[in-house]
Order: C-alpha cells, then structure tokens, then sequence
C-alpha cells in the first residue's frame, strides 16, 4: 500500500512493465458550466495517467476516488474496461497520488463526494480506455505495417485477419510514441460488454483474506502512536496543564499540548490511551445555551417567530393561507447525528524536516495536503500523500479543517519520527464533526375539496458549509444549499410555496453527512404529502402522480414501485404499508416498508422494504443493490435510534451501545428493483437513505394514527 505512483506527463517505463499516459481534450469540467460546456471544457496539457499496462499484460487502472467500501475500484474500472477491450481478469486497481490530473470534473480539486463518482467519470473514463485502445492498435498496426483499421481489440489482445495477434503488453512499449486520436467514438449501449454485468468486485479478494490495508492497519519502521485529548464544544483547556502524570505510564514517549488539544504519544495505542487517561485535565465549560441540547432547541424554535432569509417566494402564499377552508401544521425536529464509522479516524505522518510522507483515507486529498503543507511548513510538493482504504466515511473523512491531518502532522513535526494519530471510537464520536440539529414549520392550506392551495416552508439549521471553500458564497446569500436542498427544487407541484431559512451557528461543528439535507428534508414533504394524501381521501402512491406529472423519472419510478412492489398487497393482521419518494443527487428512489410493533406497542419493526430505483444506466447491478441496501440499513439506524444530545458542550454518547447501528437481525427483507435507462447513470451511494425514514413514518400512522415529526421516531 506504500506504493501510491506519481502523475505523469508521458509514458515511464517501470519494471512491471509501461505506463501510458496521454492528453484528454474536454475532461476538466468546471463549476457552474452546462452539461455541454463541461463536456468541451478543457486543457490539451492535461495528461491522464489512468492505465499502466506491464508486459504480463496485467492492466493497472489508477482510481482517483477513494475506496471507502462504495465500489469504486470496480465500478470505475468497469468505464475504463469497457472501451480498453481488456481481459477483466487481468485488471488490477490502486489508489491515485494527488496530482491536479485526477481533480474532481466540478472542481479544481481531488475529491470524491456526493454521490458523484461514477456520474461524473462516465465519459471520462470510457475516453480513456477508448484512447488507450487505440494507440495499442496503432502501435500494432505499425509492426504489422496494416492500415489500425484492419486491426480489432478483444480481451486485452489485437487481432489481424492476416497477421495474427499480439497481446497489448507486447505492443504497450511502443504504443506510447502513437499520437492519441483526435475523435473518438465511445460504444452504443446495445455493444456493452461490461458496463451493466455484476462483476466480481477488485477489493474483494484482498478484503476477504484480511490483506488489505486501512489506515489503522498501516506500519512504518519506527512509528510510535499518538492520542488526543480533546475539549467539549466552547470549552477552553485551563492551563498550566501537568504533562508529568501522563509522561510516567510505561510506553509514553512524548506529551505536548497544542492550543486547546492534549496529544500523548507512546510505542503502542494502549501505552497512548493509558497515558491520557493519566492525565488531570480541567476545562472552562461553555455557558452558551447552544451546547445544550434542551436550551438549542428552544432557541431554535423561536427563531420561527421572526422572519428567515428567503429562498423561495411566492406572493400568494400569506393570503391563501388566510382563506384556507382547512390548515395542516407540523414542526419537525431532527438531531445531531455521528457518522460512526466503523474504522475511526486515523493519519500517519513521516516527516524529516524537509519532506513527509502522509498515510490516510483521503476523502478531499487535495485540501488535506494544503493543510498538511500549512502545519509543516512545506511547499505541498514536498509532500506525498498515500491513500489507504477506508473502513466507511459518510462525509466525515471529508474534513472542512482536515484536522485529523493538521493534528497528526503537528505532532510529527514535533518529534521528527513517524507518528500515526489514532482516534478510539469514543474520540470520533465526541470530537465532531455532526450532521446538524435542524428543524422545520410548515403550514399548508386547503381549500374546500381540501386540495393545497398554499405551502408555507421555515427551515432553521446550522449551515453544513460554512468553514468550507464555500464559507464566503454561504455568508453573502445567507443560503446554504445543503440545509434547504429536497424542499428547495422540490418534483412536486405545489401551489403558492415559500421558503425561508434561518442559520444560527453553534460552538457545535456541523459537516455533510450521507445525503446531507435530504437526510430531513425528505421527511418532511413525504409525510406531508402523506398528510395531503389522506385529506384528499386518495391512495398515497395514486396521490402523488398528478404532482408528480412533469417529471418522467419519477412516474416510472411510482410505476415501477406499483407493478413490483408488495404495495397492493393486503397487509397481514397488526403490519401496514408506508411509502416515500425522493430525489436526491439526481437519482430518485422509492420506497415501501412493511412496519408492525413490538408487544410494548412502542418499538417498530421493519420486515420487509422494496425499492424502485432510477439511477440511469446500472453499471454493476450487484454493487448497485449494494449501495441502496447499505443506505436504507443506514438511513433506518438514524430512524429508529441514534441522536446525539449535549449538555455544555459535552457529548452524552460514547460508543454503539449508546448510539446503536441496525443490527443485522433487525435488516429487514430487502428487494431492489431498477427503472430500464440507458441515460448517464446518476449517484446512488446516498440517495437509498432519504426516503427510508418517511416511508417508515408514513406506515407508523396507518398502523397507530399518530403522526410522527420526531426522529428517531419514538412512539410513547
């Protein structure tokens, strides 16, 4: 796993066999073009190095997304091997170095986030293969002295009608002095081979014997563990700070405080942990009302009583609600939530004074080594970054500070030696960064054939992108898309809607979180709808067509979720049906759940969800399943238990038994049903979660007649 490559200009020779590198016009998208501005957007001094190709003829695609367990080295893979015409059991995969070559298509930077990896690398990549192709079958056709034409590639060989076949790594040498085609023509859907087949995941084998390396599995000669005592939110470390207790446990090797953090490094994790625990720390507790849970939510509500920033206006909402036959109230409450990964956080850092080396999960590799660069205090050159696998992120490997680098960095730069920083399960749960406590009012009127005739939106929640690259574009509109996005652009037609938002900021720190705002935006307008459905004395899933009627792909989703789903059945005796739709990262998804109660007539249970999925073209149908039934398991933990609660900063729960995961007795029998499309394929790593939570709801209340706007949803 040490081995990361380097980005490079021009085919390098390396003992394994060739790298072949070569320009790609209109791959480097940028922000805020049209579809087809991105597609033509571009520099012809960009060069890819996507493909080495050795002379066993083993084909190394270089994945520029990190693999935190979503897929990526097949999925990827499979878009570059479906034009390159290889041999799939000859492709290899590894992580990419931090080079502006592998920057994200949207940004001037290395990320993989928001549900885009496979979206934005669909033409991408199929450019690439379809290149290296045919450079192969140039270099061929020039030994063979034949037009490239005469020439076809197949599993990773080229064939001449006359002068046989030559497999790409004996031609991969001389394929680097062929000048790239000028046009290419990517495949029909109708001549994929392995676009949409489940083929065996790449990190499987690996993972299954136990020999691939995370980042707590990293070992570096010499490396001694580092800890962190970190203080509650708004809390301040009183000083002096008495290092010597930490320093006597057998094992420690250093104790430094940095700012408000404590750090205690040893030659072993246990040595590390027994250290801090040694330690006599006091803190200033905040008094800010806003680390309290109790006194957060009450300031929260009454933010509704004045008026927020708007971000939808209609001048006919206040007077339709006034003349409303009927009115439907709701406030809505959501908590702040961890990401709970099961690996937690962890960085290792070599640095000599002049160079470093970093070992991480890098979700945003480009902005952790800027910041890596800052707290050394080198060029970000002089810094090699050595992506690891991850053990699941859900955002929060995706740091707005990177502080878990910076951290680890400022300790190696005090002792000169290879350092890994290491958070327990305990230290990631407290030491944020949280999905945000939100809440929303809503107020919808009817008229006398209770049809809506007015939607009034309020949304307060703490901006997820402020301390981000966006901070500036956040504070000047006053809008972060990330808090009102599901209400804003809403499929539905509704009539008369408003929008307005307030964003207090809290001591607390907020960050994305799968799905980000969709995680309670969803909820609200699909059990509201519900609400809707039941005035209107109308079948839910019939209810929303009309609403639903100038958007296609969310017709065929219902159509989909009506012809396969169990929704028409008849539920058996003390069980009911629940439905929810939502789009999310450009994919929609719907939902139905079977939900009954415990004997304690409080405790849900789920028994049985299908999903109706339009997500475009499915490049891997196995791994496709995958990631909804992963995302309606995680979407159904924040349903059903999890919350975080503060009390002056403090964090109340400390591990999986205060903060359960769905267990895998409680995954309820899951079926996921894809809409036929050959257009682009769209997110799927998050959209599965939205609509788990309402559909859940909405089953709740057929089954008990009571409405739910609390998660986790609790029926007392």
């Amino acid at each position: 796993m040490e081995k990361s490559g380097t980005s490079r200009r021009s085919a390098v020779k390396t003992s394994l066999g060739l790298v072949i590198g070569f320009h790609l016009h209109g791959m480097q998208k940028v922000m805020g073009a049209t579809l087809e501005e991105k597609e033509n957007f571009g520099s012809p001094h960009l060069a890819n190095a996507f493909i080495k190709i050795g002379s066993d003829n083993t084909v190394t695609v270089v994945i520029h997304k990190l693999e935190m367990g979503q897929g990526v080295f097949t999925s990827l893979a499979q878009l570059l091997a479906e034009e390159l015409e290889c041999d799939w059991n000859q492709i290899r995969c590894e992580h990419s170095p931090v080079a502006p070559v592998y920057n994200h298509m949207f940004a001037p930077v290395q990320f993989v986030g928001g549900s885009s990896s496979v979206a934005t690398s669909w033409v991408q990549l199929r450019k690439v293969g379809a290149m290296a192709r045919e450079m192969l079958i140039q270099a061929a056709a020039r030994r063979w002295k034949v037009p490239p034409k005469s020439c076809r590639a197949e599993k990773g060989v080229i064939y001449h009608p006359q002068k046989g076949s030559l497999a790409y790594g004996a031609v991969a040498a001389s394929a680097q002095k062929e000048i790239p085609p000028d046009s290419l023509v990517l495949k029909d859907p109708s001549q994929f081979k392995v676009i949409g087949q489940s083929m065996p995941r790449i990190d499987a084998p690996v993972k299954s014997r136990g020999d691939a390396v995370y980042g707590m599995d990293l070992r570096v000669p010499g490396m001694v563990y580092g800890v962190l005592a970190q203080p509650p939110f708004g809390a301040t470390l009183k000083t002096p700070v008495n290092l010597g207790p930490a320093k006597s446990v057998a094992g420690v090797v250093h104790a430094e405080v940095f700012g408000n953090l404590v750090a205690v490094v040893a030659t072993s994790t246990y040595g590390a942990f027994k250290g801090r625990e040694a330690l006599e720390l006091k803190w200033n507790l905040s008094s800010d009302p806003m680390t309290t849970t109790e006194t957060q939510s009450q300031r929260f509500s009454q933010f509704f009583e004045t008026p927020g920033t708007p971000v939808i206006k209609h001048p006919e909402t206040l007077p339709n609600l006034k003349k409303a036959a009927k009115t439907i109230e709701a406030e809505f409450e959501f908590p702040w939530l961890a990401h709970a990964s099961m690996e937690p956080l962890n960085c290792t850092v070599d640095f000599d004074g002049k160079k470093a080396k970093i070992w991480s999960a890098f979700q945003m590799p480009t902005s952790d080594r800027a910041a890596a660069a800052k707290a050394l205090a080198l060029a970000p050159e002089k810094i090699e970054m050595i992506t690891t696998f991850a053990g699941g992120s859900f955002g929060r490997r995706a740091s707005k500070t990177s502080e878990f680098v910076v951290n680890a960095c400022l300790i190696a730069k005090s002792l000169r030696k290879p350092v890994k920083l290491v958070y327990s399960r305990e230290d990631d749960m407290h030491g944020g960064f949280y999905r945000p406590y939100t809440k929303h009012r809503v107020k919808i009127a009817l008229d006398a054939k209770a049809a809506p005739i007015a939607w009034h939106h309020q949304i307060v929640g703490q901006s997820v992108m402020l301390g981000s690259s966006f901070d500036a574009q956040v504070r000047k509109t006053g809008i972060d898309g990330g808090v009102v996005e599901g209400v804003q652009g809403t499929a539905y037609q509704l009539p008369a809607m408003s929008l307005d938002l307030h964003m207090p900021e809290t001591p607390i720190s907020s960050l994305w979180w799968r799905s980000v705002g969709h995680t309670h935006t969803a909820f609200v307008m699909e059990t509201l709808l519900d609400q809707l459905a039941e005035a209107a004395q109308q079948d839910p899933l019939a209810f929303r067509r009309p609403l639903l009627s100038k958007n296609p792909r969310h017709l065929a989703v219902l159509d989909l979720l009506e012809k396969s789903s169990f929704w028409k059945e008849k539920p058996a005796a003390g069980r009911r049906f629940g439905l929810a739709i939502h789009e999310s990262f450009n994919t929609v998804i719907g939902q139905v759940v079977e939900v009954s109660l415990g004997q304690d007539q409080k405790t849900p249970t789920i028994h049985r969800v299908d999903a109706a999925v339009h997500c475009g073209t499915v490049i891997n149908p196995t791994n496709a399943r995958s990631q909804v039934e992963g995302s309606i398991a995680f979407g159904l933990s924040a349903c059903l238990f999890q919350e975080l609660t503060f009390k002056q900063g403090q964090v109340k729960q400390r591990n999986y038994h205060d903060f359960p995961i769905l267990k895998m007795s409680q995954m309820p029998q899951t079926r996921v049903f894809f809409v036929a499309s050959q257009d682009p394929p769209t997110g799927l790593g998050e959209p599965g979660l939205p609509p788990i939570a309402p559909a859940v709801a909405n089953g709740l209340y057929r089954l008990t007649q009571k409405r739910l706007t609390r998660l986790p949803l609790r029926l007392s």
